[in-house]
């Protein structure tokens, strides 16, 4: 059976909850922990085998040396055959000689030894890591009927070298032996750890971030619900702080939806009172119309009056209905030139005041990205603000100045006055709706309110970067083209 026949048998249900948890943070915790295992097990096991394989041998070196050894002290170096095979046999070589004073000596052979075609030298006297590594493995996985030449320092008597032959099969059947012995001991260790590790890194990490996870999926779809809590964990850990954060976070939530939904109500009740006035203005505005026809001196002098309070509320009232409404469209941003779009919010909004002169320094070929009919409500609303400020100082030379250059990036528009500047008292609520520093004049504190909002919807930004009795500076900060 196929691994798509297995796919295919599996139950619908299960394969979708394995690849959900393979997705989870569990799941691939988990994977990390197996391929740990593993990497764990590679690095204990090839050193072990290496280890062993290099022990083996010098047992043998040993023991043959031994051998010799009791050869040696024998009379004139004599012995019986019998003796020597079993000498031999228990060193589980072939053949040993040794090399001193750049003379070898044939101390121990066996006749019945077949002759090798070919011999595998391993040399420990200056064998490095790496290399006793590339010997285990070779041996490892080598064919049958190899014969080893193994060269080592003798350990109980002085030479050059002693030297071993013998067959590898011995050396393999021993290796695979150790290594299914050390791989199943190594296997289980490692898996009882990391089973370990697994637990407390999941009860430690994982569980806490599902439970955080779980509550904001929960307030994310229904954040009014009191009901949905997050966990608020005296942990010091960025965990902690994040489960802290998040319920601190739903709380503030909460409160601005409750503050939202009061809001939405007092602004269904001030729209109908706003239409309701209208309409009461509408009736005061005929009433003060025809006073103004009356023959009494005192009444048509305080008509006038009269007609630009009326008026004035009149303002007001579709001023809030229309803010209230928000129903301004998504701006269409393209590349506009800045000198042109200037040029026309000054001729608008500088129509009513014929005494206000103009200076105009538009970096030449500056464009900007920006939707052409919100640029130019916010220009002609900063240029108005600023020729209303200067008509209120009544300074000896009142001077609208826009400048527009390339920073970076940025295209920089500033509009300056000559004024008296904005009132300390409304210089941080100046952007807020219906904060006005000429309520006298029938201002509804929105225009800036507005200009700053249509600004921030292009990419943009609307600031008051200077103010004071000599004048005030707006920038309009937008993406430059």
């Amino acid at each position: 059976m196929n691994a798509l026949d297995l796919m295919v048998g599996f139950p619908a249900g299960l394969w979708r909850r394995a690849v959900g948890f393979a997705d989870s943070l569990a799941g691939r915790l988990l994977g990390l922990t197996v391929l740990a295992v593993i990497i764990g097990e590679i690095l204990i096991f090839v050193p072990a085998l290496a280890d062993f394989h290099g022990q083996w041998l010098e047992e043998r070196i040993n023991q043959a040396q031994i051998a010799a050894l009791a050869l040696e002290a024998s009379p004139d170096n004599d012995i019986a055959d019998g003796l020597t095979n079993e000498l031999l046999n228990n060193a589980g070589v072939q053949h040993v000689a040794l090399q001193r004073d750049n003379e070898r000596v044939l101390l121990l052979d066996d006749p019945n030894a077949d002759a090798p075609v070919k011999l595998v030298t391993y040399d420990y006297r200056r064998a490095s890591p790496v290399q006793r590594f590339n010997w285990a493995f070779q041996t490892f996985f080598a064919p049958d009927g190899r014969v080893l030449r193994v060269l080592s320092r003798p350990r109980f008597e002085n030479g050059d070298f002693i030297e071993v032959v013998l067959r590898e099969a011995a050396l393999k059947a021993a290796m695979l032996e150790y290594a299914q012995r050390f791989l199943w001991l190594s296997t289980f260790i490692l898996m009882a750890a990391g089973a370990l590790i697994y637990v407390a890194l999941a009860l430690a990490f994982v569980r806490p971030m599902g439970e955080i996870t779980a509550a904001i999926e929960r307030f994310r779809d229904k954040p009014e619900d009191v009901t949905i809590a997050f966990p608020r964990s005296p942990r010091r850990d960025e965990i902690g702080r994040a489960q802290r954060a998040a319920a601190d976070m739903a709380e503030q939530v909460r409160i601005a939806l409750r503050q939202k939904e009061r809001l939405a109500a007092l602004g269904a009740a001030v729209a109908r009172i706003g239409h309701d006035l209208r309409n009461m203005l509408s009736t005061a505005q005929l009433v003060a119309d025809r006073l103004g026809q009356s023959e009494d001196e005192n009444v048509r002098r305080l008509a006038p009056r009269l007609e630009r309070t009326i008026a004035r509320a009149s303002g007001l009232a579709a001023s809030t209905l229309k803010y209230g409404r928000f129903d301004e469209r998504p701006p269409v941003l393209q590349r506009i030139d800045v000198a042109p779009a200037v040029a026309d919010a000054i001729d608008d909004a500088l129509a009513s005041f014929g005494d206000i002169l103009q200076d105009v320094d538009v970096e030449p070929g500056l464009g900007c990205i920006a939707d052409p009919e919100n640029l130019h409500r916010v220009l002609v609303n900063l240029v108005r603000n600023a020729a209303h400020a200067m008509k209120r100082h009544d300074g000896a030379e009142n001077i609208v100045t826009v400048r527009a250059l390339r920073q970076d990036t940025q295209c920089v528009i500033e509009v300056i006055d000559s004024g008296a500047g904005v009132p300390e008292k409304i210089r941080e609520r100046l952007f807020e709706p219906f904060a006005t520093s000429a309520p006298e004049e029938g201002g509804t504190g929105l225009g800036l309110a507005i200009a700053r909002e249509l600004t921030r919807a292009m990419g943009g930004e609307l600031e008051l970067t200077r103010t004071g009795a000599v004048g005030s500076t707006f920038v309009v900060t937008l993406p430059a083209a």
